[in-house]
């Protein structure tokens, strides 16, 4: 009978590629891919970069989180809602992102979570068109790293 090799999921293994573009307004969307998705996901808003990686790493299990969260709302329930919300934005956001974005910005980042304790994330990021990387503490804090680089 023949082995299945278990192959342990690691922080390097649940990195996350985000590609997003800030438009003229200060709107943000983009794409987030993952080893994990079939196919890249796109979002409407950071939060939704963020609920769908948080909802990837509870799927996986990895980074553990240590603390659940308060809602109204489950947990399933949120995450098949922002799929469908997802999916029904990423045909024209898919167009969006391969067009020219004259008059906003557009950045790569490699995000890599690496530890998910006190309700928080913690990691890296590197900025893939400067190759510049910075730890952050905390959720916020990458988001703010992710608006520095778009200010630029």
């Amino acid at each position: 009978m023949a082995q299945h090799e278990h192959k342990p999921i690691t922080a390097m293994s649940v990195k996350m590629i985000a590609v997003i573009k800030q438009d003229k307004d200060g709107g943000v969307h983009g794409e987030l891919d993952s080893k994990f998705f079939k196919e890249p996901f796109a979002f409407t808003s950071l939060v939704r970069m963020i609920e769908m990686m948080e909802a990837t790493f509870d799927t996986k299990g990895f980074p553990e989180k240590q603390m659940l969260p308060r809602s109204f709302d489950s947990a399933k329930k949120r995450f098949r809602k922002h799929e469908l919300d997802l999916h029904a934005h990423a045909e024209g956001l898919a167009n969006a992102l391969n067009e020219p974005n004259p008059d906003g910005k557009t950045c790569s980042f490699e995000i890599l979570v690496r530890f998910r304790k006190n309700a928080e994330w913690q990691g890296n990021i590197l900025w893939v068109e400067k190759g510049v990387t910075k730890e952050f503490k905390s959720i916020v804090e990458m988001v703010k790293l992710i608006d520095t680089a778009l200010s630029e």
